[in-house]
């Protein structure tokens, strides 16, 4: 048998995860610990719930104004150049102290851009879901909906190609 996603992946010891109802301060803060660019989102069996990623972090710290007319459809908003917006270490910890009330779960990406797959799947198809959906693929036990890890371009390239 060639190898599987299990073979590559990211274990699950060094993957942070987050709790849907942890706060997106919280979120912030792991974020920024780990340097991570997503956390996968599981409840407290271990169960996979969805994703929240940096880019939605950094979407929720600019100011509302700034993201009218944004939507999964554009990558353009309004504003071409906000350099008439300034932000001060001030205006920022406001910013996050207002994201201590909103959840995680209110905010996790859109679930049809995330690419799942079992941890048997080929590692061949890993890396066509890495490439179609220009993120990690989040691997999940089907028979119990637990999150077992991830595979990403750097895994593949630590695992396969050294």
């Amino acid at each position: 048998m060639g190898l599987t996603c299990r073979d590559v992946m990211v274990e699950p010891d060094q993957q942070r995860t987050i709790l849907p109802e942890e706060s997106i301060a919280t979120a912030f803060n792991i974020i920024r610990e780990s340097k991570a660019r997503f956390l996968p989102v599981v409840d407290s069996r271990g169960q996979y719930v969805g994703v929240f990623t940096a880019p939605t972090l950094m979407k929720l710290l600019l100011p509302r104004a700034a993201t009218i007319g944004l939507n999964s459809d554009t990558r353009r908003g309004q504003f071409s150049n906000l350099s008439f917006m300034t932000l001060s270490k001030a205006d920022f910890d406001a910013q996050l102290g207002r994201l201590r009330t909103e959840k995680v779960s209110d905010n996790m990406s859109n679930p049809a851009n995330i690419p799942v797959a079992a941890p048997d799947t080929p590692v061949m198809e890993g890396i066509y879901l890495i490439y179609k959906f220009k993120r990690h693929v989040i691997l999940v036990d089907p028979g119990t909906g637990r999150f077992i890890g991830t595979v990403s371009p750097n895994s593949l390239l630590e695992h396969v190609f050294s």
